[in-house]
């Protein structure tokens, strides 16, 4: 990846994509989830995603490019340490303007984490398979205990990592630990390209960071934080998910005040690629009812 930035925050450096930044209108931070890559927001983005204002796709500290401090603690990272930074790297990116935030999956919990935390940081919410509190079901909950499990787990978790980047075909195959229906995730064309632009920056993760966050994740809780949020918030989420649990979205939505819940049937973790149609038509109508 060669056009990203890079915010320099408390030791952090953090990266940010700019997808569309020549844009009139109001900002839009995007942010993936664990594991995840800035590049995968590129992938075919939405028109109607696109007109709202300058993009910006966000990485989450200790996901490369971004890289802790060089002498980060795992106690260092806390829901509290992910608001604060990286709502100072939004402020650079956007000035003083308030923006409309979207993210997947831990990308999800950042950006609730963040309007929670820094009310006046976020005119509009979209968490897209989101959570409040990190504790994971199917293989990432499985990987969770794992690197609890001391020396032998952490190994195994970074040999599993390891093998899943070892080519594009066996990355395209740990896909299907994310979803409810393989079939037509498989038949997304736009699963091809986020694999080829998210995998460079999959190779180059740092497994410490990453055992970091699973073993974290399972504590960090902010159910009680979400009544501060005061902007309108869309959660959307398949009912199979199979990574984290649907009930997380129905909890977000009923204690966020101005929340809608769009809960797509058949879907997991990936509803963009497993139910497309619904998905865009969903966002779509929200986005323009709250612009």
């Amino acid at each position: 990846m060669t056009n990203h930035q890079t915010i320099k925050i408390e030791g952090h450096t953090l990266a940010v994509l700019p997808i569309n930044p020549r844009v009139a209108g109001e900002p839009v931070i995007l942010v993936h989830g664990i594991t995840g890559s800035i590049a995968a927001w590129e992938v075919n983005p939405l028109p109607f995603v696109l007109e709202q204002g300058p993009c910006y796709s966000l990485s989450l500290p200790g996901h490369f490019p971004a890289v802790f401090p060089a002498d980060f603690k795992q106690e260092q990272l806390t829901a509290e340490m992910m608001a604060r930074v990286m709502a100072e790297a939004i402020r650079q990116i956007a000035g003083e303007r308030p923006v409309t935030l979207m993210g997947h999956s831990t990308g999800g919990f950042a950006i609730l984490n963040i309007a929670a935390r820094v009310p006046q940081i976020a005119r509009r919410i979209v968490s897209i398979s989101g959570f409040a509190r990190g504790r994971w079901i199917g293989f990432l909950g499985l990987y969770q205990r794992l690197v609890r499990m001391g020396l032998g787990g952490k190994a195994l978790f970074k040999a599993l990592y390891r093998w899943a980047g070892t080519s594009p075909n066996v990355f395209r195959t740990t896909f299907r630990i994310y979803a409810n229906d393989a079939k037509a995730m498989y038949a997304n064309p736009d699963l091809k390209e986020i694999v080829e632009r998210s995998l460079p920056d999959f190779q180059r993760l740092d497994l410490d960071a990453m055992i970091q966050y699973f073993a974290v994740m399972p504590d960090i809780d902010i159910t009680s934080l979400l009544t501060q949020i005061q902007a309108p918030t869309l959660t959307i989420t398949g009912d199979c998910d199979p990574i984290v649990s649907p009930g997380e979205s129905r909890k977000i939505a009923s204690m966020t005040p101005n929340a809608e819940l769009a809960m797509i049937k058949g879907a997991g973790h990936l509803p963009f690629l497993e139910r497309p149609v619904e998905y865009q038509t969903t966002l779509s109508e929200w986005l323009k009812k709250t612009r």
